[in-house]
């Protein structure tokens, strides 16, 4: 099984996904990178974006689980709670720590489908839209291994992380005092960005709400950094 390294991405995404297409891979995947990418000219303002957000038993992508899968459209004017997607996820790793945190509990994750079933649903609701993410290496990394493990397939995808375009305005508007002591920049966890751009305060660790939260941080961090006539390619990781 031949897969891209962890953190090693595409030179020409463009060709990886003709490269993945040719390939025998199962239908929900093939389809996912048949579809196009955005245009290189493509502003931020004129793109559909779907922020993903997932919930698993751990931080290691090659040793933990999905365990749920959120997933709301949305574009720079507006945000499409009625087409949002929520998945639980069956799994045996489950453990006591884990539902501490985003208090899933055993009995709903025996009762849920596996990730196997789940993903020809969930694709193609990635299709056609710009991913964003707040922390890229969780869930591009978790798909990745996930689906390797299911398929022996690579699955990789370009996205927009809101947590390192808060990182790079933060240093942008950084004093140059600051960064010559090199000061510690503020916190760009999810909670901790949104209070600074005056969104609600949401629970935190629910797929859903965690990817509504991080479809309304990028709607602000577009009108605060001057960011819809850019082109997204520009913001892709």
């Amino acid at each position: 099984m031949s897969l891209y390294p962890y953190q090693t991405l595409p030179d020409d995404w463009e060709l990886f996904n003709a490269e993945q297409a040719q390939k025998p891979l199962p239908d929900y995947l093939q389809s996912y990178y048949y579809q196009p990418l955005v245009g290189a000219s493509q502003q931020m303002q004129s793109t559909d974006f779907v922020a993903v957000d997932i919930e698993t038993t751990g931080l290691n992508a090659q040793e933990d689980d999905i365990i749920s899968i959120g997933l709301v459209p949305f574009d720079y004017h507006r945000i499409y709670l009625s087409r949002a997607q929520h998945w639980l996820v069956r799994t045996r790793r489950l453990t006591s720590e884990s539902v501490v945190v985003h208090r899933i509990t055993h009995t709903e994750i025996a009762e849920a489908p596996s990730l196997r079933s789940l993903l020809p649903e969930v694709l193609p609701h990635l299709q056609g839209r710009q991913m964003v993410v707040h922390y890229r290496y969780m869930e591009r990394e978790f798909f990745r291994h996930a689906v390797a493990a299911l398929t022996e397939c690579n699955f990789l995808f370009p996205v927009i992380d809101t947590l390192e375009l808060e990182t790079h305005y933060l240093k942008q508007q950084q004093s140059l005092p600051a960064k010559v002591l090199q000061k510690t920049l503020p916190s760009v966890r999810l909670p901790n960005v949104r209070e600074r751009y005056n969104l609600p305060a949401y629970e935190n660790h629910n797929a859903l709400t965690d990817a509504l939260a991080t479809a309304e941080l990028l709607q602000a961090q577009v009108a605060k950094q001057g960011l819809a006539e850019t082109p997204v390619r520009e913001l892709w990781f």
